[in-house]
């Protein structure tokens, strides 16, 4: 009889062991797997900042494009008008010079 009370409380021990381990096991795969979520949050926080970095330059690098074109339109215009202004010159000088 107490070889069957001892199995009994032996196979109990070993239940209550067995449950333990899977206690902690469960508690060690679950922070494990709140890091994982942490470091991936992390990545994600991460690789939106270089995106909205990358947009940022990318929007930079077209307003100077914009800036360098509009600066060159406005000194082929400047040009423009100095050449007009001197046709104009000459022609009134002629004019002049045809009514002598």
């Amino acid at each position: 009889m107490d070889a069957v009370v001892q199995r009994m409380i032996e196979e109990d021990n070993e239940h209550s062991r067995i449950m333990g381990q899977k206690k902690e096991q469960a508690q060690a795969d679950m922070i494990l797997s709140q890091n994982e979520k942490r470091q991936l949050l992390k990545r994600q926080k991460e690789m939106e900042a270089y995106e909205d970095e990358m947009v940022r330059r990318y929007a930079e690098e077209q307003q100077a494009r914009a800036d360098e074109i509009q600066a060159q339109k406005d000194a082929a215009e400047a040009i423009k008008e100095q050449i007009f202004r001197k046709l104009e010159e000459e022609e009134q000088k002629r004019r002049a010079e045809a009514e002598f």
